[in-house]
């Protein structure tokens, strides 16, 4: 096989990002879970895009572009519940739209992620579509999700997506400029990885937690929480009197929902590794997943 037939089957430096879609991917699965979402927020130019796209699942469906109808058919469509999760490679162009059609796609959305219900009423009819709850992964890029952070937080996108930020870091930049020189990644969207989840039937599946450990995940809950508080919001330069953007640490959330997120995403790591218990191994990759979670401190890979 030649050098440009073994273009990336994972970008330079998003491992761990990859490693945590394909865990979210498994939280449907999981007894008494509602599909967890995910909003990667980066850099234009990083891959965000790239590497949602890349996977594939008989519970995953994908669409480039989603508004209240458009959910209304993906639901309807969807008779026996299958699709579980769904990729927006590009929340951008969703909250693009006029204001009126966004904040209804995204209210729809969030009503679809919690209970599985979408409502519908276009002035000619009232109907409710039941549908297992979804889950979305999706991405955009910070200076939108800074445009938008006050409108999500009135929306309440913050309790229904976990976004995850981050950036390059110079040494990643280099070996991402050196595979670029050799030949070895380009513009071209990556090759399928594709997610073998266990058989429907055996749905919903649970792994053991330890005592200590659930004690360990209780803890990482506050820490979520902590994390989670960092948001965007305008500032007023008391020298210029320009207004700019920076973070701000507000209110953290209860630690209740970061609590089930993460006791999810622990049994989901130790599913997709065969295993019906949950080891340390899953602790440390909840620590990796909660530092991408700081608005004020993006990871940088």
């Amino acid at each position: 096989m030649s050098t440009l037939e073994k273009i990336d089957r994972a970008l330079v430096g998003m491992e761990t990002l990859q490693e945590i879609i394909e865990t979210v991917l498994f939280t449907p699965a999981i007894h008494d879970c509602v599909p967890i979402s995910i909003i990667l927020v980066g850099p234009p130019g990083t891959g965000k895009s790239k590497i949602i796209l890349q996977f594939s699942a008989p519970s995953l469906l994908k669409t480039n572009d989603v508004t209240s109808a458009g959910l209304a058919d993906i639901v309807g469509d969807d008779k026996e519940n299958k699709v579980r999760h769904v990729i927006i490679p590009d929340f951008n162009i969703v909250v693009s739209h006029k204001a009126a059609t966004s904040n209804l796609t995204i209210s729809s959305l969030l009503t679809l992620m919690s209970e599985g219900i979408l409502r519908i009423d276009d002035g000619r009819r009232k109907k409710e579509l039941i549908h297992a709850p979804l889950g979305i992964i999706t991405a955009m890029t910070r200076e939108i999700y800074e445009e938008h952070a006050t409108r999500f937080r009135k929306l309440g996108i913050g309790r229904r997506f976990v976004p995850l930020f981050f950036g390059y870091s110079l040494p990643t930049r280099e070996k991402i400029q050196s595979s670029i020189k050799n030949g070895n990644t380009t513009l071209k969207q990556l090759q399928e990885k594709k997610i073998m989840l266990p058989k429907r039937e055996a749905w919903p599946l649970k792994a053991d937690f330890p005592t200590a450990l659930a004690e360990k995940v209780a803890t990482y809950s506050l820490s979520m929480a902590e994390a989670l508080s960092y948001q965007p919001d305008w500032i007023r330069d008391n020298e210029t009197f320009a207004w700019k953007i920076q973070p701000v640490h507000g209110r953290p959330p209860m630690e209740f929902t970061p609590h089930m997120v993460l006791r999810a995403m622990a049994q989901a790591h130790a599913i997709r590794a065969g295993r019906k218990v949950v080891k340390e191994t899953e602790m440390e990759f909840l620590m990796r997943f909660i530092s991408f979670m700081n608005y004020s401190l993006p990871v940088q890979l």
